[in-house]
């Protein structure tokens, strides 16, 4: 017990006597707890940069910058349609999906619709989600200006979201959430192609469908 009562007064002690010089001014130099963290030697290569050698930029460099004419993984390569849903050098939506649709790719758009949209807007489409049971209210999908509009329009709502607002703090929040982090341009496209194969299911007939008309019935019957 005594060596308790020693140690923790001790302990104490340091603690005031720290603290008590907290914003004091002098020339002293400052404690060094350790020494070996607040003095570290400076990192050198073990070897020449033979990249410097070869490409002469000898800039000292530990990370390299873009080659030239490169992008970084995951960065659209220009502002084509594919990536904004409007047509080159326009500010008009795409009418229809620039990427081709099979049952791949439609499969592909169930998978993710089922994870990022079923949960507002139903398995069906038509708004009847788990979150219409809090009074969260989803779009219906089968609705004729959503029938009706442009593919690239359906690409630009589910890439940038919906009815953007911010609040008095500047909390932005939307209607309906971005989904460009969650999701590539590739699987955006084929989101909009089930989501069409879905209002065909309500408004469509089998028979218009020029190719492939038995896979897509079989994904259509499945709902």
């Amino acid at each position: 017990m005594r060596y308790f009562i020693t140690g923790f007064s001790a302990i104490v002690f340091l603690v005031i006597a720290t603290a008590g010089f907290r914003g004091s001014i002098t020339r002293n130099r400052p404690i060094e707890i350790f020494p070996d963290m607040d003095r570290q030697a400076r990192v050198r290569p073990q070897a020449p940069n033979l990249f410097d050698e070869i490409y002469g930029s000898n800039d000292g460099r530990g990370s390299r910058l873009n080659v030239s004419g490169t992008i970084a993984r995951g960065v659209p390569f220009s502002d084509t349609s594919i990536n904004t849903g409007k047509k080159d050098d326009s500010n008009d939506w795409v009418e229809v999906n620039p990427l081709k649709v099979t049952k791949a790719t439609l499969e592909r758009g169930r998978e993710r619709y089922d994870i990022f949209c079923a949960p507002c807007h139903g398995k069906a489409g038509d708004g009847n989600g788990i979150t219409s049971q809090y009074s969260l209210v989803a779009a219906d999908l089968h609705q004729m200006k959503l029938v009706q509009i442009e593919d690239g329009y359906i690409f630009d709502v589910l890439k940038n979201g919906y009815n953007l607002t911010t609040n008095s703090v500047g909390i932005v929040s939307y209607r309906m959430p971005a989904y460009d982090s969650k999701m590539s341009n590739e699987d955006l496209w084929h989101v909009v192609s089930y989501i069409r194969a879905l209002q065909f299911s309500q408004l469509g007939k089998l028979e218009e469908v020029e190719d492939g008309h038995e896979e897509l019935e079989k994904i259509v019957e499945s709902q």
